[in-house]
């Protein structure tokens, strides 16, 4: 049995490449994307997401002598177990792979130099061809 049931269930299949995920909240939905980590080349999605309808119940308002009641939006139980399980998922890669923040950055910059280098000589090929 998997550590992870709740993203099992959901279809997520590549735990060990999921880089990170967002939430964010659109009208009365919930909508969580999970990122991968994909290797050059591959055919498979780099993202995946799930929207999760947010449901409603009337809670009755504390006035005097009133039958009013408030709608109330409740996060779905399967959206939480699955943000519990991806911090989980995150807390325990953290622990077997601690990052050299020097490492981190020289990293960064190597791939900013190799991105700005590639548009410095496609916007240069442009140039030329307009003559």
């Amino acid at each position: 049995m998997s550590n992870f049931p709740t993203l099992t269930k959901m279809g997520v299949k590549s735990l060990d490449q999921i880089e990170r995920f967002a939430l964010r909240h659109q009208g009365n939905t919930d909508v969580l994307k999970i990122y991968y980590k994909r290797p050059k080349g591959s055919l498979l999605s780099r993202s995946k997401k799930f929207t999760f309808v947010r449901g409603r119940r009337g809670v009755p308002l504390e006035v005097q002598n009133s039958k009013a009641f408030e709608n109330m939006q409740r996060i779905s139980p399967q959206l939480l177990a699955a943000l519990e399980e991806l911090k989980q998922l995150e807390a325990t890669r953290h622990e077997a792979d601690p990052i050299d923040p020097k490492e981190k950055i020289r990293s960064d910059i190597d791939h900013l130099e190799k991105v700005m280098s590639s548009k410095i000589n496609e916007l240069r090929r442009i140039l030329d061809s307009i003559d």
